[in-house]
């Protein structure tokens, strides 16, 4: 057996638990401080450098493996996750791939799997992109996504962004009423939301086309001059109540429309009304 001198024992400065051992003035292994105790390594002692080496490097894999289960305590994690998680922590190469074959080995890790209820839980609220973009930069590979994204049911995808839309649509409707920006906000929304082109296009056409048919019905039934009357004096109540916190004539405009708008009135005779009043009241 070769025999070797221990030159330098020194604690780490990231991690005071463990120290950094060199023999023959070159760095040989890092452990814990508790080995050094254990098998009372000092300057100057005479040792087996392989020996050392070999317990050196399976407390170092025992330690790497107890510290990725703990990781996994808390939550599940993919291949490319838990090798940088460990890589992190400072654990070498060698340790860290010997700690995910074990890993992989009894089913602690698995892309595949990871993959598959990550898509069930996401999908009923986001479109193929934005999942497929999440789990890439969660170190996923391609192929494995692309075979899992495919298999995604194209009709139950549209169905859920339209109901995502149709939301959406009730929370802008309430402040907007141009056609061609709710268009925009909402096509943009679902395009954060990671859905493809024709989906968006198909829902927005469903979604606005059954607007307009509604608009065009209510078209018919403006308000008749005493229910103009009626809806002016609704509005100059909320105005008094609007001029005793604000002072902005736009944003006094604005909260009256809204207010009025939720109270189902027509955009058409809102606007008649809200002239009037603007105009027959100074702030």
């Amino acid at each position: 057996m070769d025999k070797h001198v221990i030159t330098k024992i020194e604690v780490q400065r990231r991690n005071r638990e463990k120290a950094n051992v060199y023999v023959d003035g070159e760095f040989a292994f890092s452990c814990d401080l508790e080995l050094i105790y254990t098998f009372n390594i000092f300057k100057g002692k005479i040792v087996d450098i392989e020996y050392l080496k070999s317990v050196a490097a399976e407390n170092n894999y025992m330690r790497c493996k107890n510290s990725a289960l703990k990781v996994l305590e808390k939550t599940y994690k993919t291949e490319k996750q838990m090798e940088d998680k460990l890589l992190e922590k400072q654990y070498d190469e060698e340790t860290v791939a010997k700690v995910m074959d074990f890993l992989k080995k009894y089913g602690f890790i698995d892309d595949n799997k990871f993959v598959e209820l990550y898509i069930k839980e996401k999908i009923n609220f986001q479109g193929r992109n934005k999942i497929k973009y999440s789990l890439m930069k969660k170190g996923i590979e391609e192929n494995l996504l692309n075979e899992k994204l495919n298999s995604i049911d194209n009709c139950f995808e549209e169905k859920t962004a339209l109901n995502i839309a149709q939301k959406k649509y009730d929370a802008i409707s309430k402040n907007e009423n141009s056609t061609k920006i709710i268009y925009k906000k909402l096509g943009d929304y679902l395009t954060r939301k990671g859905y493809d082109y024709s989906i968006v296009k198909d829902v927005l056409r469903k979604i606005l086309n059954k607007c307009d048919d509604f608009n065009r019905k209510d078209e018919r039934i403006h308000l008749s001059e005493n229910d103009i009357d009626k809806l002016y004096n609704i509005a100059q109540k909320r105005y008094q109540i609007a001029i005793k916190s604000e002072e902005d004539r736009n944003k006094i405009y604005r909260k009256i429309g809204t207010y009025l708008l939720r109270r189902g009135y027509l955009w058409e005779d809102i606007k008649k009304v809200l002239g009037k009043i603007m105009e027959d009241f100074s702030i």
